[in-house]
């Protein structure tokens, strides 16, 4: 039979086999999309929007947004409209920057109190795709670092479920735990005394 001290250490046992795995994949699907959404895209656009060229854009709108969690945003963002013209033909566009307009308050506030609606201002295009534009296509350092939590979130989510399928591979099964007995021996037959 099983023993209390087993059936605890079964029951913890089974727990780390469920619930490592469930979190690893939860903390390694938030790390890689935090690491692509505040790394790898903006650098892999900061190198596209190298060969983009300047056109006059006129701001029709701007206001800043504040986070959102639920939509996958931790920080404000300041949203924008503007309108320009290429080869005759009229565009909108409403990309900040390479960031998807996201920043901290204090910074977008600034960057608000210098624009103003009707003011003119540059905006850059892909000549290949003229509705492809952005108005900042710089990249912020300070956001970029902001990937490297996310890293570090992914690393230990793999680890964990690295640990969770290593407990289920060593997974023993119930009767184990209780001490099970070995099998009977078979009789010896007693010997006879010599004479």
């Amino acid at each position: 039979y099983m023993s209390r001290t087993s059936l605890k250490l079964y029951l913890v046992e089974g727990g780390i086999r469920l619930i490592f795995p469930l979190f690893g994949v939860a903390l390694l699907v938030a790390g890689i999309f935090g690491a692509i959404s505040f790394g790898v895209q903006p650098l892999y656009e900061a190198m596209q929007t190298r060969q983009w060229t300047p056109v006059p854009a006129t701001l029709e709108f701007v206001s800043i947004e504040p986070a959102d969690l639920l939509r996958n945003r931790p920080l404000p963002s300041l949203k924008v409209r503007y309108r320009y013209t290429v080869d005759a033909e009229g565009f909108v566009g409403s990309r900040y920057d390479l960031h998807q307009g996201v920043g901290y308050h204090r910074t977008l506030a600034a960057v608000l109190r210098e624009m103003d609606i009707g003011q003119s201002v540059t905006a850059w295009i892909d000549p290949a795709d003229p509705g492809k534009v952005v108005l900042v296509r710089s990249l912020n350092w300070t956001l970029l670092a902001m990937a490297l939590p996310f890293v570090a979130i992914a690393l230990l989510g793999g680890f964990l479920l690295l640990g969770g399928m290593v407990a289920w591979n060593q997974a023993r099964p119930l009767g184990s735990l209780g001490g099970s007995s070995a099998p009977d021996a078979k009789p010896r037959r007693a010997r006879s005394p010599r004479t």
